[in-house]
């Protein structure tokens, strides 16, 4: 029964007032019930059939037993349970990882120290920008210092992820923990259709010194969820890059230089920007815009439909069809 209620596609109807639907055996009366007029003669047995009358009469019947139980369903407020549209764009789903450690407060390079030119404050307006812009991109934050956050789940509610990115507002603080973010971000893809590109957009100030058994962790989670990497680098002033030169007994001094070189190792698609100043920053989020505008498939949840007003308008029809049929009928015998 439940297999063919599914079939029907039964189960996804509800009732906002299923009350009403104790009335609905009112719907049988037009069908048991005889409502023409009797006219005063002993007996038409004689008289031959007439086919369209009897019709008529079946029609009369059903119209009155539909219009009752339609007005009865209307009445219910029938819906549509919640349900996903599938939409076909061109984007990507796109994971921010999004480092919140203490030194995000900090100035880029060579800039002079102010609340409105600091690493973080500049991230977040740029990806704001990013966010407002990305209409088929399916979007997701994670948060990260000592320990990764899911701020925002991949979706296409624009405003959650806004959301997340101003609750950044409150400052960082702890250390930067980029596997556990990464993982975390990555994670989100396990198990999930690929119904588009896959991207990880890393806006991180530093690095991070990784242990063989983390580095392959995450080697084979890029491997597997088949997602590409982007990572914004902002560069602070006692950083000297991405591509400072290895030095030689000094393999702890530039984490970032060697979470580059790691990164490379993925054997994903990777790339690296490196910013010092919030004109940077923008100029590589306009480049990673336009890398992932690939063909993208995702779901979007609908909100319920109301099939009220389907109701009544069939039991107005039927009543329209009972109005023609009564104006049909023969109200007395004529004279002979």
């Amino acid at each position: 029964m439940s297999n063919w209620i599914s079939q029907l596609g039964l189960s996804e109807l509800g009732l906002s007032n299923p009350a009403y639907c104790w009335l609905l055996p009112l719907a049988l009366l037009p069908l048991i019930v005889r409502s023409q007029a009797a006219f005063d003669y002993p007996s038409i047995i004689r008289l031959p059939v007439d086919p369209i009358s009897t019709w008529l009469d079946r029609l009369w019947r059903v119209f009155g037993a539909l219009a009752i139980g339609s007005i009865i369903l209307g009445l219910s407020g029938v819906f549509w349970k919640n349900h996903t549209v599938e939409h076909v764009g061109r984007g990507a789903h796109v994971m921010i990882v999004l480092d919140r450690s203490a030194s995000m407060n900090d100035n880029f390079a060579g800039q002079q120290a102010s609340d409105e030119s600091n690493k973080m404050a500049v991230a977040r307006k740029v990806l704001q920008n990013f966010v407002a812009k990305s209409r088929e991109d399916l979007l997701g934050v994670v948060t990260f210092s000592t320990s990764p956050i899911m701020a925002a789940p991949m979706g296409g509610d624009r405003e959650s992820v806004l959301s997340a990115l101003k609750a950044t507002e409150a400052g960082g603080m702890g250390f930067t923990a980029v596997a556990r973010g990464l993982g975390m971000a990555l994670d989100y893809f396990e198990g999930k259709p690929m119904t588009g590109s896959r991207v990880v957009l890393l806006v991180s100030d530093g690095g991070a010194h990784l242990e063989s058994k983390t580095q392959d962790m995450l080697r084979n989670q890029f491997k597997r969820q088949g997602s590409s990497l982007y990572w914004i680098f902002l560069r602070s002033a006692n950083s000297p890059g991405l591509t400072k030169p290895e030095e030689e007994g000094n393999d702890d001094a530039y984490p970032e230089y060697h979470l580059h070189r790691f990164f490379g190792t993925l054997g994903v698609a990777y790339q690296a920007y490196e910013a010092e100043n919030p004109l940077a920053v923008e100029q590589a989020m306009a480049d990673i815009a336009k890398l992932k505008n690939q063909p993208v498939r995702y779901q979007e949840a609908a909100p319920r439909l109301d099939l009220s007003n389907i109701f009544y308008l069939i039991a107005f029809l039927c009543t329209c069809g009972l109005l023609a049929f009564y104006f049909t009928e023969v109200k007395q015998w004529r004279n002979a």
